[in-house]
């Protein structure tokens, strides 16, 4: 491939960016064997977390007190979440089986059991038979 007379741009940002890596990583490779560049390394990740920890707690307050949730808060909200989630999903399976198991008629009279009903009456019988009215519906028919 023939050479332009304009030279390209990235592949300039991209020779400069490989020199000052390797510069870089030569600097820090040798320096990383003096103890003072090691405790300033140090005392800078400590200051580093300090100040991060102060502005969480800063920015919490405030989101405290324009009732706001937090990071955190909406990351426990999205756990209990999911717990209520399969909870449901676990009735829902175990709802299923028990739906398929036919339920007694919601009644006031217990229901009879099918031998004593058979037993007592013979369904022609119980068909044909008048209906009777109690003591107290007879009296009080008679007396108006």
């Amino acid at each position: 491939m023939a050479s332009s007379l304009i030279p390209d741009p990235l592949q300039m940002w991209r020779d400069a960016l490989a020199q000052l890596e390797s510069n870089v990583n030569s600097l820090v490779t040798g320096s990383m064997d003096s103890k003072d560049v090691m405790r300033s390394v140090h005392q800078l990740s400590t200051v580093s977390m300090g100040l991060q920890q102060a502005f969480e707690k800063a920015i919490g307050s405030y989101l405290a007190k324009v009732n706001l949730p937090s990071r955190k808060d909406v990351a426990d909200l999205a756990v209990a979440l999911q717990r209520i989630e399969e909870k449901v999903d676990r009735l829902a399976l175990s709802g299923g089986a028990a739906s398929s198991v036919p339920r007694p008629a919601r009644t006031r009279r217990p229901p009879e059991p099918e031998a004593t009903r058979a037993a007592s009456e013979p369904p022609a019988a119980a068909a044909a038979a008048p209906k009777r009215r109690s003591a107290k519906r007879a009296r009080a028919h008679t007396r108006s």
